[in-house]
C-alpha cells in the first residue's frame, strides 16, 4: 500500500492497494468522512482489484485548499489523481456526497469512468436543507454499530465544523437527479434497508432516471452500508466489473 501527496486542487492524499494489473476501482467517501469509511470494502476488493481511495480536499489526511470546492471541483480532483496513476478505465464507487462526486466524474470523463456505484446517494427533495439532513443522519446512528458511529464522529471532528459547513452548501445545491439522468454509462444505486438519509423511494427514483440504472438494497444496513456489509457490496462491484469486461 502506498500513500502519496498529489496536487490537483491542490493536495489529495491517495491510498492505493491491490494488484497493479487488476481492474481499477476508485472509492470516494462522503462529506466529513475519509478513506477509513471504505477500509472494509477496500480490503475485500483488493484481493483481485487495484483499489484507489482518495481523501477529498480538506477531509481525512488531505490538506484544506484555499478555496471551497464544489462537487464538480471535487470530481476534477479525483479524476486528476486517478489519471496521475496512469489509469485509463475505472469503476467509481461513491458514498453519500461521494456519490454526487462520482456521478459528476462520469459526466466529465466518460472515457475514463466505465460504470458507477452510488451508495446512500444524497440529496433528495424530501430533505433539501441542512437541518433535515442532520435529523436524518442522527436517526441513522440507531442503525449503525458502535464502531461505525465512532468512526463517523472521529472523522467529523477531524474535518472540523468550519470546513464541513463550508462544503455542505455545495452538496445541498448539487442537482443529483439531473446528473444521474444524464449518466452515459451503467449506474448501480445502492442503499441500506434502514437508511433514513437515502430513502427507498429516492433510490428507486434515481435508478429509474438513469439511462442504465439498477437499484439494490443491503438488508439490515444503515447509511454506511459499505462499512457494515462490505462483502455484499464488493460482490455487486465485482459483478459490474465482470459485466463490463464481457462487453469489451
Amino acid at each position: 500500500m502506498t500513500e502519496d501527496l498529489l496536487d490537483p486542487l491542490p493536495g489529495i492524499v491517495l491510498t492505493e492497494t491491490g494488484p497493479a494489473d487488476g481492474p481499477v476501482v476508485v472509492l470516494v467517501h462522503g462529506i466529513g468522512m475519509s478513506e477509513r469509511s471504505f477500509r472494509a470494502l477496500t480490503a475485500d476488493l483488493a484481493r483481485d482489484h487495484r483499489v484507489l481511495v482518495p481523501d477529498l480536499p480538506g477531509f481525512g489526511r488531505s490538506p484544506r485548499p484555499r478555496r471551497v470546492p464544489g462537487i464538480e471541483d471535487l470530481a476534477d480532483a479525483v479524476l486528476a489523481a486517478v489519471r496521475d496513476r496512469g489509469v485509463q478505465r475505472a469503476v467509481l464507487v461513491g458514498h453519500s456526497m461521494g456519490a454526487q462526486v462520482v456521478a459528476a466524474a462520469m459526466l466529465r470523463a466518460p472515457d475514463l469512468v466505465e460504470r458507477v456505484v452510488l451508495i446512500g446517494t444524497v440529496v433528495d427533495d424530501g430533505a433539501p436543507d441542512a437541518l433535515r439532513q442532520a435529523l436524518r443522519l442522527a436517526r441513522d446512528g440507531w442503525h449503525e454499530p458502535a464502531r461505525v458511529n465512532a468512526l463517523v464522529v472521529a472523522d467529523y471532528l477531524r474535518a472540523g465544523p468550519f470546513w464541513y459547513g463550508a462544503v455542505l452548501p455545495h452538496m445541498l445545491r448539487f442537482d443529483t437527479a439531473a446528473a444521474v439522468a444524464r449518466l452515459p454509462g451503467p449506474a448501480l444505486l445502492v442503499r441500506g434497508e434502514h437508511d433514513p438519509v437515502c430513502t427507498r423511494a429516492w433510490n428507486r427514483r434515481l435508478a429509474a432516471l438513469a439511462p442504465d440504472g439498477t437499484a439494490r438494497e443491503v438488508p439490515r444496513a444503515g447509511h454506511v452500508a459499505q462499512a457494515t456489509h462490505a462483502p455484499l457490496v464488493a460482490r455487486w462491484v465485482r459483478h459490474g466489473v465482470a459485466v463490463e469486461a464481457a462487453r469489451v
